[in-house]
C-alpha cells in the first residue's frame, strides 16, 4: 500500500443519504466489495482499481479492501465476528461532520471515515502502524456512506479524538 495524498470528493451526488442505497445503474462494482445480500455501509474505489468496504448483515460486519476479482484484506475473517471488533466515533457542529469506523489489526490501527466540512467531503481509510506511520488511502470516485447507521450496532470508541470520551450522546 502506498501513501496517497489526500483528496476531496464532491459533496453532490456522489455520496449518498444516510439511508440511501446508489441509484439504480450506479457501478461501484455494483456495491463495491459487498455481496447483493449485504448492507453496504461504505464503499469507494481508490487507485489502482482497488476498493474500500465496509460490509454488513444482520449480527454481521467485515471491512474490505482490494480489488473485485481479488480481496487483498478482509477483517475480520468472519464477518460474525466484526460487530464486536469495529468501534464508532462521530463529530459534529455547525459545516462539520466527521464519522470513523476503527478497528486494529496486527498491530495497526484502521479508521475507514468521511469528512465533510461545508461542501467539501473527504473520505477513504487511514491506517496507523505501531511505530507510528500513517498511509492514508483516499477515495477516488463516488463515495457510498451509511456508517452513522452502525452508530448504534457497534461500540463506541471512546479512545477517538472525535467522541473525546463520552458516547451516548
Amino acid at each position: 500500500m502506498s501513501c496517497l495524498a489526500l483528496a476531496s470528493v464532491p459533496a453532490q451526488a456522489d455520496m449518498a443519504s444516510a439511508d440511501a442505497l446508489p441509484p439504480r445503474g450506479t457501478t461501484f462494482g455494483d456495491r463495491g466489495l459487498c455481496k447483493a445480500d449485504e448492507t453496504v455501509y461504505f464503499a469507494c474505489p481508490t487507485t489502482k482499481s482497488r476498493w474500500i468496504s465496509l460490509c454488513g448483515a444482520p449480527g454481521a460486519l467485515q471491512y474490505r479492501f482490494g480489488r473485485t476479482t481479488k480481496i487483498e484484506l478482509a477483517f475480520p475473517d468472519q464477518a460474525s465476528d466484526g460487530p464486536s471488533q469495529f468501534r464508532y466515533a462521530d463529530y459534529f457542529r455547525q459545516q462539520v461532520t466527521r464519522t470513523e469506523v476503527s478497528f486494529e489489526r496486527e498491530g495497526a490501527d484502521y479508521a475507514v471515515y468521511v469528512y465533510q466540512e461545508g461542501n467539501q467531503r473527504t473520505a477513504g481509510v487511514r491506517v496507523t502502524t505501531r511505530e507510528g506511520k500513517e498511509v492514508d488511502v483516499a477515495c477516488q470516485g463516488p463515495v457510498l456512506s451509511q456508517l452513522g447507521q452502525l452508530q448504534s450496532a457497534i461500540p463506541c470508541d471512546r479512545e477517538s479524538a472525535l467522541t473525546g470520551g463520552e458516547c451516548g450522546r
